[in-house]
């Protein structure tokens, strides 16, 4: 009784400095409330006993700082209490050193969290050489692309698609909310586009509609997480049933295709965790990679399979000069794999043997393909980790050829560069970030096919579809005879901030804090360039950002170009603001023909 009520009353001061009502003042009586806390349960209770209490006390803080409901923190917590347990062990050498873990803007948490290390890269990089276009007629190859199934085996037709939890469209976690509660948006058969993961049979019939309209396909890239998000019931079984289902659902739509998959970090147990070997064997994942090497078996070399075993990752040589390789990077740099702060360091091995893999493609005159989950560069990767990816991809840019990433669920793109901090430096690579499967964060579901250059004597194997999509005048020149020398495209008339500007949001990126200048530049690169796929997407940015101050700007634009879409949103505007549009500065500078039209509409 006298060991509940100590905790009850530390608890309750927990609570008081974690509901202060200004943020500044939260980040610091929390931090302060907290320390007092473990320091005194700690002295309280002793090292064993605290042990025990250390995952009651994290969903205490997680379930009253409201970061999630408090059945999401139970059960994150108790999958992770073996896990926190270990790690602060390794690392913790005064209790309030916890403090510095959970809340971010206490002082005092373990150096190691910090850790970088640099790795030598092997041999000596060739002579830089301007990579030479593909010939037009040369053979293609058809690449598909599959990311972020996460596939809810729980999807629930007709549930709440808005429950305000982590994960929706699944059965109310208490049976009566079906009968007292109504349904703000019904979950649909074929997926939700909100706080939602796949129907296993929305993957189904996306693969049926793969191979009945790409018969043409020639191999599958799976660049991880097939696992739902409802992280706080993973389970050894679960990830086992979630590896055997989706790779025989792959063979069983796609048969005769050989499929190559990446380890994600939904794939970890706990969520994001990859134990290395230098932790004690019951946290090791020799389970998961185990059946990924039973299911994978047609797929991947026998010579492989030892890897596979050991750390999820894989080489294949797929054609004569092109080799794939598999990077579990989520052992390797996963910023919430927690195991990683004891020891960041190469861990496995793995970013040693990645490179091994690259010298010895490079030495055989091949060209590598990566596949892998979370983005190289991404800031979700640990920085030593990042740091020595990255001089790995500068290293081998000669002998990388594609970088297919996921786990962003969006479809974007990220450059490398030959100076890292110099964005107008010569690009080195390119990572292609696939969209996702699921509709979770709000995007449509889908997937990617690349056109490659193909199996023929000297091929490039390079990636060559892409700018051909975006626009004619740059399929026409790539494609033409006087362009063969580089696989550059020389834009000389539009400054490089432009250019990179239109491309980002041609690949996804959402672009903040553009003004109407910009945009306006931006469309006109478009427009000479007959970039149709963000025309609107541009036309809304600038109507959306209309004001007197630059209604003048906009408007004048808008005819300017015939842009008629823009012209009917801008009257429209105008037919509700007559007076306040007429009163601008300027108004009377549009033209008779323009003012006309507007004051006429009204």
């Amino acid at each position: 009784m006298k060991l509940f009520s100590s905790i009850t009353f530390l608890f309750s001061i927990l609570a008081l400095g974690i509901t202060a009502p200004v943020k500044h003042e939260l980040d610091s009586t929390a931090c302060t409330a907290c320390t007092i806390v473990v320091e005194m349960l700690h002295d309280t209770l002793g090292e064993d006993v605290f042990n025990n209490c250390i995952g009651q006390f994290v969903a205490k803080v997680c379930s009253a700082l409201g970061i999630e409901d408090n059945f999401v923190c139970k059960g994150i917590v108790s999958d992770f209490e073996d896990t926190f347990v270990y790690v602060l062990d390794e690392l913790i050498v005064e209790p309030r050193q916890l403090c510095g873990l959970l809340i971010k803007e206490c002082d005092g948490g373990p150096a190691s969290l910090n850790q970088t290390w640099l790795i030598d890269m092997p041999g000596t990089k060739p002579p830089y050489k301007a990579p030479v276009a593909p010939a037009s007629g040369k053979p293609t190859l058809k690449v598909l692309h599959l990311s972020d199934l996460h596939v809810d085996n729980d999807y629930l037709i007709g549930s709440e698609a808005k429950c305000g939890e982590p994960l929706c469209c699944r059965p109310p976690k208490d049976g009566s909310e079906a009968f007292t509660k109504d349904v703000n948006l019904p979950a649909g058969k074929w997926g939700t586009v909100a706080d939602c993961d796949a129907p296993y049979w929305l993957l189904t019939d996306m693969l049926a509609h793969i191979a009945k309209t790409h018969k043409d396909v020639d191999y599958i890239v799976v660049s991880g997480d097939l696992e739902s998000h409802a992280d706080w019931v993973y389970s050894k079984e679960g990830h086992i049933d979630k590896v055997q289902n989706i790779s025989r659902t792959i063979k069983q739509y796609l048969p005769g295709i050989q499929a190559y998959f990446a380890v994600g970090n939904h794939e970890g147990l706990p969520i994001d965790n990859f134990a290395p070997h230098f932790t004690p064997s019951k946290f090791h994942m020799d389970w998961l990679y185990e059946t990924m090497a039973t299911e994978y078996a047609d797929w991947v070399p026998a010579d492989q399979m030892d890897s596979v075993r050991y750390n999820g990752c894989f080489m294949k040589k797929l054609f004569p000069g092109l080799r794939l390789i598999s990077l579990n990077n989520a052992l390797g740099g996963d910023a919430v794999n927690f195991y990683l702060y004891v020891n960041q360091t190469d861990p496995d091995g793995t970013m040693t043997w990645f490179l091994k893999q690259l010298a010895d493609a490079e030495a055989a005159g091949d060209k590598v393909q990566i596949v892998a989950h979370i983005p190289g560069n991404d800031n979700e990767m640990l920085e030593g980790w990042a740091i020595n990816y990255y001089h790995a991809v500068n290293r081998f840019e000669d002998t990388i050829v594609a970088q297919l990433f996921g786990h962003t669920h969006s479809e974007k793109y990220y450059v490398t560069y030959e100076n890292p901090d110099d964005a107008k430096s010569r690009p080195t690579g390119v990572i292609y970030s696939a969209p996702s499967v699921t509709p979770m964060s709000n995007y449509n579901p889908t997937y990617r096919i690349y056109t490659i250059d193909g199996q023929y004597e000297g091929s490039s194997y390079v990636h060559r579809h892409f700018l051909s999509l975006l626009s004619p005048i740059f399929d026409e020149m790539i494609t033409n005879s006087t362009h063969m020398g580089s696989t550059k495209i020389i834009i000389d008339d539009f400054s490089f901030g432009t250019v990179q500007t239109a491309m980002n949001i041609s690949y996804g990126h959402v672009m903040y804090n553009l003004t109407e200048l910009v945009i306006i530049d931006v469309f006109k690169f478009v427009v000479k360039y007959d970039i149709k796929a963000i025309t609107e997407e541009l036309e809304d940015a600038l109507f959306f950002n209309i004001s007197a101050k630059n209604f003048h700007a906009v408007t004048s634009f808008a005819w300017k170009n015939d842009r008629k879409r823009l012209q009917q949103k801008l009257i429209s505007l105008f037919k509700k603001y007559p007076q306040q549009f007429t009163s601008i500065p300027g108004f009377n500078k549009l033209g008779p023909i323009v003012t006309a039209e507007l004051v006429q509409a009204s």
